[in-house]
């Protein structure tokens, strides 16, 4: 009970910046319901005096009868706008709030994740949580006060019919209570599967290519084909499960109607109520079924949305980063780096570097060279303070980085990451992503450095070319080029290039390498590489291997480099 009370009060929480519409429109929903309630006695009235021929009597509650239509009809919409606008805001800061949460968080917090994973959570089980905020507790607020003033209204007419009909309500509770460790893992079973689902339509659509090349095709429809069915089959028993259910709950309920109205149909033949009396009997017991089997029924939701809430707090727990990623540049012009003895392991049995030390000066331009999978990426990760080193130390200038993961020095590192990187949208946004405030000069400036503005200025619509996913529309080299420009536009005093002239010829790759070299702002530059070209503009080379790192001669290195292509 204390668990269940601490998620309620979290998910109570997440409503704070709509409370004060939400609050407007429960209470015109309440009001409207009380209306409901009392526009019973209306029929009854209406009906009695209509019987006994009493015109004016008639005409009055006619009169009101259109009053509360016109209520009803003017509220209604005013309610509709704000219950609109409230779900809209709460669901929007919902997400706002766990993709900004994941957004910042640590890169091993979140790469513990499938993104499919984490995209279920922010738009799904946020969405179930919006809903009972403001869908399930407003019509249990609604479903209450219609309940206790049916419930009274009916009480006054016929104690027994009245106190019969509430008898119910606790065996529904019974029942719910038996149901809902069920109902949960439905619900987290069908996320479950659905992640599993949609993580393979994703990863089978990016990797197109890949399916097509391996003549995969038709296994991958038959994976899809499988999964599909055991998704099916869970919302199949769900579906069975719940129907079940609600046949038990009609049964019940149409049973309560017949013996009320058998009642009411004697009492009705035998003189002892009117018929006004006999219509207002069976709407106020609808009136209170009703309520009845909503509250009743509101025991799946908030099952639902608790697990939902298990889920989206096991995001709150992942760990942010510290910092403002707004250090001052101009205090690091000229900035050095430094491993000390640093160890790394993914699994702490497994080190993937082993007392790496290196100083890299000012300036200098530096290749890190080696087989696949020996940990280069792995050491500019760690330059990121992306990870942090298991032993050892790591430093920027005279700042050691590696005592606690922060984005501040993140902010002195251009980086170009492995593969293709750009943004669906237009050439100029992916360009100028790291610098949103670049003259047209700065830009063209930047794509001139890296060979791209020729191919640039050929497109229909140059800087204004909108690029599909992944750069759709480019060759692999140009949409590497892009990548670069975006890299030299954002002029930081450390440049990390992670393979990143792969995709170039070698003519190309050997122009780009000299514009490395002839930047104004002289960046402290890592590239790594397996290729031959790009060693020749390097000061030194680093070569890992076996999670050591050795530093060669620029012969040996380029040999080393020459069999690896």
């Amino acid at each position: 009970m204390k668990e269940t009370l601490k998620k309620l009060k979290w998910i109570f929480s997440q409503g704070k910046p709509a409370y004060p519409t939400l609050i407007i429109s429960v209470i015109i929903g309440s009001i409207t319901s009380a209306v409901g309630v009392y526009n019973t006695m209306i029929s009854k009235n209406l009906i009695d005096a209509a019987t006994s021929g009493q015109v004016n009597i008639v005409i009055k509650w006619l009169t009101v009868m259109v009053a509360i239509i016109i209520f009803n009809l003017v509220f209604g919409t005013i309610n509709s706008l704000l219950s609109t606008y409230t779900n809209n805001k709460i669901y929007n800061e919902l997400q706002k709030k766990f993709f900004s949460h994941v957004t910042y968080s640590e890169y091993m917090a979140n790469s513990k994740y499938h993104s499919v994973g984490l995209l279920t959570r922010i738009t799904s089980d946020t969405s179930t949580i919006n809903g009972f905020i403001c869908g399930t507790v407003p019509s249990m607020i609604y479903s209450s006060i219609t309940l206790i003033i049916s419930f009274f209204t009916l009480l006054s007419i016929n104690p027994f019919i009245a106190v019969f009909t509430v008898l119910v309500f606790p065996m529904l509770l019974i029942m719910n209570k038996l149901l809902g460790t069920r109902i949960k893992k439905f619900y987290k079973d069908i996320q479950d599967q659905s992640i599993k689902y949609n993580s393979f339509v994703q990863e089978s659509i990016q990797n197109l290519m890949i399916v097509k090349t391996f003549c995969a095709e038709k296994r991958t429809i038959s994976n899809l084909t499988k999964l599909q069915s055991e998704k099916f089959k869970l919302l199949f028993k769900q579906t069975l499960f719940s129907s079940l259910v609600g046949i038990a709950f009609s049964i019940g309920s149409s049973g309560l109607y017949f013996i009320v109205f058998a009642w009411g149909a004697l009492n009705l033949v035998s003189g002892a109520i009117t018929f006004g009396t006999m219509t207002a009997l069976l709407q106020l017991f609808n009136k209170v079924r009703s309520p009845l089997s909503s509250l009743a029924g509101c025991y799946s939701p908030i099952i639902t949305t608790l697990a939902a809430c298990e889920r989206l707090m096991e995001l709150e727990e992942m760990a942010l980063e510290e910092g403002s990623g707004l250090l001052d540049i101009d205090s690091y012009s000229y900035p050095s780096i430094e491993f000390n003895n640093v160890t790394f392991g993914y699994k702490e049995d497994s080190p993937v570097l082993k007392n790496v030390s290196c100083t890299i000066n000012p300036g200098e331009t530096i290749a890190l060279v080696g087989p696949s999978g020996q940990g280069k990426t792995t050491m500019i990760k760690l330059l990121l303070s992306l990870l942090s080193p298991n032993e050892g130390s790591l430093s920027i200038s005279t700042d050691n980085i590696s005592e606690k993961i922060t984005k501040d020095h993140r902010n002195l590192i251009s980086y170009i990451p492995q593969g293709n990187t750009l943004f669906s949208g237009t050439v100029k946004e992916n360009i100028t992503y790291g610098n949103i405030d670049a003259t047209y000069e700065e830009i063209k400036k930047a794509c001139i450095n890296a060979y791209a503005f020729d191919f640039i200025s050929e497109l229909d619509d140059k800087f204004d070319t909108v690029l599909g996913e992944k750069g759709f529309g480019l060759s692999e080299g140009q949409a590497q080029r892009i990548s670069i420009a975006r890299s030299f536009l954002r002029t930081r005093p450390i440049l990390i290039l992670d393979e990143a002239t792969s995709a170039l010829d070698a003519k190309t790759e050997i122009n780009v390498l000299k514009s490395i070299k002839n930047l104004e702002h002289k960046p402290t530059c890592i590239i790594i590489t397996h290729r031959p070209g790009a060693l020749a503009i390097c000061d030194r080379i680093l070569r890992l291997e076996d999670g050591n790192l050795i530093e060669e001669s620029k012969n040996f290195a380029f040999e080393v480099a020459s069999d690896l292509v």
